[in-house]
């Protein structure tokens, strides 16, 4: 399926915010910036973490180890943090390089402090917030290929708030293929969002990426 940075972690910041691929590993993703280079990361729930090493638990079942160093970055709700404020079963999000199958190294640790679990996540999406990459736009309709590998189908309303790269923008500015993410609720038994915003999760939960511009196609 295609992949999506935010999986588990994405669909919590996004949530979270109410009260966050193309090719790679199930469960991981890649968003680009300004330059064209693309950042790849993972997200999960933590299931064991110790000095240099955090092992996650992907939307998709797989297992993912996280190598810390002495870069790694901690945030927790845009704020600096540290290793010792993640602890298990927090849903995190992380930027690095893939340094093997289902090992990544750590540039960017994230999460929200108000954490939701797997089930919650998995409760909630496609019903309180969605995040995925479109497939197929017809008119005020969108499929989204959600990073649980489910195709739901959503529509866009009057009231609905469109964002890229930090700007207001039209439906018409999106396009298939696009990774999207965002809230809203079912209206009729079809989820409606009030915003809907192209891009990176780390901008949900904190990373340095306020200047990541899509790619020229």
């Amino acid at each position: 399926m295609g992949k999506f940075a935010l999986v588990l972690v994405l669909g919590c910041g996004v949530a979270l915010a109410q009260t966050a691929p193309t090719g790679g590993q199930e469960g991981n993703a890649s968003a680009a910036n300004s330059q064209g280079i693309r950042r790849q990361g993972v997200g999960g729930t933590i299931t064991a973490v110790g000095p240099g090493k955090m092992t996650l638990k992907t939307i998709d079942g797989k297992m993912a180890s996280v190598i810390l160093g002495e870069k790694t970055q901690f945030h927790v709700d845009r704020q600096p943090a540290k290793l010792s404020d993640f602890k298990v079963g927090d849903a995190v999000l992380v930027r690095g390089t893939a340094t093997g199958e289902n090992e990544w190294q750590a540039e960017i640790v994230a999460k929200r402090a108000n954490n939701m679990g797997d089930a919650e996540f998995r409760d909630a999406l496609g019903k309180k917030f969605i995040v995925g990459e479109i497939k197929a736009i017809n008119g005020v309709k969108l499929t989204i290929l959600r990073p649980d590998n489910v195709t739901q189908a959503i529509t866009v309303d009057e009231n609905t708030s469109f964002r890229k790269d930090g700007e207001s923008v039209t439906l018409a500015d999106f396009n298939v293929g696009d990774h999207v993410f965002g809230r809203g609720e079912v209206k009729d038994g079809v989820f409606v969002p009030a915003v809907l915003g192209w891009g990176d999760p780390m901008r949900i939960l904190g990373g340095q990426s306020g200047s990541d511009k899509p790619q020229s196609k």
